[in-house]
C-alpha cells in the first residue's frame, strides 16, 4: 500500500501489498502534463472511472479509460447522510455497477487505477472487492481503505462545508454528511464487510452478480496477498 505522487491529483497510492498491480486515486480531470506522464511511467493499461457521466471532464491523460457510474441517481451522487447508509445502498442495490468495475481490473492486459473524485468510497468499495475476491485479508483492506481519511479532509473540508452550509441541516445530520465527504474511518468499511458478509463474501458476491468465474481467478492470480509469517 505504497503512496504515488501524481501531479494534479491526490489520495493516490497502491493498493496490493507491493505487487503494483492496483492503483487507486482522486480524480485525474486536472492532471497536466506531469500528471499524464506520471500515469504512464507507472505502467497503467487502464483508468476505471466510477464517476457519473455529469461529474467526469475530457480525458487527456492518454490512458484507456473504462467508465463504470456506480450511483445512477437523477441528482449525482449523495451529498447528505451517513457513510454506511451509502455504502449498504451501494453493495444492495448497485452489485452489477460495482461487479462491472471489478470484472475490468481482472480483464485489464496490465496495472490499473481506480478513481472517483477524491478516491475515497466509489474507489473503496470497488478496491475492496477486487483484494478480497483475490484473497486479502480484512485487516489489510480496512487498513488501506482508512489512509484516505487525512489526505482527503486536507483537500475537501472547505468544498465540504460549502455543500453543506446552504442545507439546513439538523446538527446531527451535518456531523454524518461531513463524515461522509471527508472522513474513512475503519468502523465504516468494517460496517461494508459486515453487509458483505451477509451476502456470502466478495467472491460469491461478484458471482452471482455476473463476475464470470475466469475473472475471479485472474484477480487471484494478478493481485496475489502477501504471505504472512
Amino acid at each position: 500500500m505504497s503512496g504515488i505522487t501524481i501531479e494534479g491529483t491526490y489520495n493516490a497510492r497502491w493498493s496490493d501489498a507491493g505487487e503494483h498491480r492496483l492503483a487507486r486515486a482522486a480524480a485525474l480531470d486536472e492532471l497536466g502534463q506531469g500528471g499524464a506522464a506520471a500515469l504512464h511511467e507507472l505502467g497503467l493499461s487502464r483508468v476505471i472511472d466510477l464517476r457519473e457521466d455529469a461529474e467526469r471532464g475530457p480525458v487527456e491523460h492518454g490512458v484507456p479509460v473504462v467508465t463504470v457510474p456506480l450511483y445512477l441517481l437523477p441528482d449525482g451522487p449523495p451529498q447528505t447522510g451517513s457513510l454506511e447508509q451509502v455504502y449498504d445502498f451501494l453493495l444492495r442495490q448497485r452489485g452489477t455497477e460495482l461487479t462491472r468495475a471489478v470484472a475490468a481490473i481482472a480483464a485489464a492486459p496490465g496495472p490499473v487505477l481506480v478513481h472517483c473524485t477524491a478516491g475515497k468510497d466509489r474507489t473503496g468499495l470497488v478496491i475492496a472487492l477486487a483484494l478480497l475476491a483475490a484473497g486479502h485479508s480484512e485487516t489489510d483492506v480496512v487498513a488501506d481503505y482508512a489512509r484516505s481519511t487525512g489526505v482527503v479532509r486536507a483537500r475537501r473540508a472547505e468544498h465540504a462545508h460549502a455543500v453543506l452550509a446552504g442545507l439546513d441541516l439538523p446538527a446531527a445530520l451535518h456531523r454524518s454528511s461531513l463524515r461522509l465527504h471527508l472522513d474513512s474511518p475503519p468502523a465504516a468499511m468494517e460496517h461494508a464487510l459486515r453487509t458483505l458478509a451477509a451476502e456470502g463474501g466478495a467472491a460469491a458476491y461478484l458471482l452471482r452478480h455476473g463476475l464470470p468465474a475466469e475473472h475471479l481467478q485472474a484477480l487471484r492470480d494478478t493481485l496475489p496477498a502477501a504471505a504472512h509469517a
